[in-house]
């Protein structure tokens, strides 16, 4: 194990953590707003959510363009559903179609009618039609073409394979960051990298479940912030749905409104048709399968509707039986008359009334057949086997309105940020990766960094982690406790206090125990070390956070709460609180009101030219 230090150590004015669609259109609005000297930190360029994943249409929401609408409709849409601070989704909102048209100058393929509009349709969570989708991998080609953007620009430096394992602080100001990779001689290194700024693009908190349709090339982060002591927001906030195992997929949208079956098998393969026991009749059950296409997410407020399937699954999967969906035939009972007549509608529109699911599939979205046929797996010809798996985490690094931690010049955008509340409308998700990246590069640009420290505290912690390994490395091999079932089992949708005190207990030995095996020393098992200790430092602040905050919250969002066996009601006046964890502290604040947009056109005009001369950045 080799270490690197101060000596000939790399300096940038900008580490950016994180390669996704986040974290290149941090760095592709900092080159356009003339900073220099960037860095792009990332374990692997071609990993991530953001180039791995997707669902039948994944879905960006900005601004609508085909119904009359406003940046203030759009930001009470995003607020509506509690829990999220109102000047965030105003920036959101307001800046949505700037970052939406430059994805469409850089090639992203939003469809348009025949008069140039960008059609949109109305996503979960909305009232109007502001979704868009490129298809299904939607933000896999925002993330090429923002990657091709950056690779065009000598300011912009991509250190690829690398791994950063701590964000380096001083006197609660960031300073520059500690990274893991691989050395000449096939071992391992750590070495530090000097910054002005960092920027955490890491996504979320992938792997605290074992339930989950994070790619497995997306291993997460959120302990690089925890670790900083940056405030944590809302990390109660998770959405939860449907979604298949072998290929790791949402099965949303078009994969249930072509009414698939269900059904379950046990050890002795034993087939059950569980659903029809949550249903007090076929067309009941046929109409909530269709819905959940609409209704993807776990919802705790529809437990007696289109959720009911979720909580159906789960119950299944907890009893030790695998569950499958299968196209090759309709539910049992199933009759295109008795459906809903939003069911049958949507499917005599779209000419999708074939015998089977996979037929009527193969109507209404061919596309979400080849996605699987891509992956190996033939729909005509084989079933998927599902759980409901932790999807977005909507909690993440309290931020301000550029997008700023509590620690200063630490930055996170996209999923690491906290900047969603109980419920997001599908697709603002990919917007806020755009937003982010933006309102942190012009406040990156328009501030130079006061100062970056002596260099103390970047070297400290470059000893403090090569310490660290070499106390691992001498430990004797031992398994590391995995906390991701129990997490999915007792801390995901369905959320029973005292199962998670008892996790939590678990989890707060472990992470006193501090050093965990890491025997042969190779680049492998370091890496994996440390995405051991990320996960467990997160688990520890989930499970912390619902002990503090489930109580007074309740049943919300995409959980339900359970304490002494029941379900806790939720206490709605919670949803004009944020939830705040700090250190060991679980408090609830006010939400950030909507700024005064009001203006004096020469005033602001004066104001803005100033601001951005002053730095060198002329306006656009």
């Amino acid at each position: 194990m080799k270490s690197m230090g101060e000596t000939g150590v790399q300096q940038y004015r900008v580490v950016i953590v994180g390669s996704g669609a986040a974290g290149f259109s941090a760095a592709d609005w900092l080159a356009k707003f003339g900073v220099k000297n960037i860095a792009v930190v990332t374990e692997g360029v071609q990993c991530g959510t953001s180039r791995n994943a997707g669902s039948d249409k994944q879905t960006y929401y900005k601004l609508s363009f085909t119904q009359a609408d406003s940046a203030e409709q759009m930001a009470a849409e995003l607020a509506s559903g509690g829990g999220m601070h109102r000047d965030t989704a105003l920036i959101e909102a307001v800046n949505s179609v700037r970052c939406f048209m430059r994805l469409v100058e850089y090639g992203v393929p939003f469809p348009t009618d025949e008069i140039g509009r960008f059609i949109g349709y109305q996503t979960d969570h909305d009232t109007t039609a502001r979704g868009t989708s490129a298809g299904p991998l939607t933000s896999k080609y925002m993330t090429e073409a923002l990657e091709r953007r950056v690779r065009e620009n000598p300011d912009v430096h991509i250190l690829d394979r690398t791994t950063v394992i701590r964000v380096v602080t001083e006197h609660n100001r960031a300073v520059g960051v500690v990274c893991l990779s691989p050395s000449a001689d096939g071992g391992a290194q750590l070495f530090p990298i000097r910054a002005e700024y960092v920027i955490l693009a890491t996504g979320g908190a992938t792997g605290v479940y074992a339930d989950s349709v994070y790619p497995p090339s997306q291993s997460g982060a959120m302990g690089l912030a925890i670790e900083a002591d940056c405030t944590m927001n809302n990390l109660t906030e998770w959405q939860y749905g449907i979604a298949s195992q072998k290929v790791r997929w949402n099965l949303s949208g078009s994969y249930q409104q072509v009414i698939p079956s269900y059904y379950s098998m046990d050890q002795n393969g034993v087939r059950r048709d569980f659903l029809a026991d949550w249903f007090d009749s076929a067309s009941e059950m046929c109409s909530a399968i269709f819905l959940k296409g609409y209704q993807w997410p776990f919802d705790s407020a529809k437990i007696e509707g289109s959720s009911r399937i979720d909580l159906a699954v789960s119950r299944e999967t907890k009893a030790g039986r695998r569950v499958w969906i299968d196209f090759r035939e309709n539910p049992a009972g199933f009759d295109f008359d008795s459906l809903r007549t939003e069911a049958r509608d949507y499917l005599e529109r779209a000419d999708a009334l074939g015998k089977t699911p996979f037929e009527r599939l193969m109507r209404l979205n061919p596309q979400a057949v080849e996605f699987y046929r891509n992956s190996g797996i033939d729909l005509a010809a084989e079933p998927l086997e599902v759980a409901v798996c932790a999807q977005h985490m909507n909690g993440g690094a309290a931020v301000d309105g550029n997008w700023q931690t509590s620690v200063a010049n630490l930055f996170a955008v996209g999923e690491a940020a906290g900047t969603f509340g109980v419920y997001r409308p599908g697709g603002s998700a990919l917007n806020s990766t755009q937003v982010g990246g933006l309102r942190a590069a012009e406040y990156i640009a328009l501030h130079p960094a006061q100062g970056d420290g002596n260099g103390t505290a970047l070297e400290k912690a470059l000893q403090e982690e090569q310490s660290y390994v070499d106390r691992c490395i001498r430990m004797p091999a031992a398994p590391q406790t995995d906390f991701a079932g129990e997490m999915s089992r007792c801390a995901s949708h369905c959320r029973v206090y005292e199962e998670i005190a008892a996790l939590y207990e678990r989890l707060t030995r472990q992470m006193a125990a501090k050093y965990y095996a890491a025997p042969d020393g190779s680049f492998g098992s370091i890496r994996r070390l440390y995405k051991y200790r990320d996960n467990l430092t997160a688990q520890t602040a989930l499970c912390r956070t619902f002990l503090h905050a489930l109580p007074v919250t309740g049943s919300r969002g995409g959980a339900i709460f359970y304490r002494g066996g029941k379900i806790v009601p939720e206490d709605c006046k919670c949803r004009e609180k944020a939830i705040v964890t700090a250190e060991d502290a679980v408090t609830f604040e006010n939400l950030r009101p909507a700024p005064d947009t009001s203006y004096n056109f020469e005033q602001t005009w004066h104001r803005y030219r100033e601001s951005h001369k002053c730095c060198g950045v002329e306006p656009e």
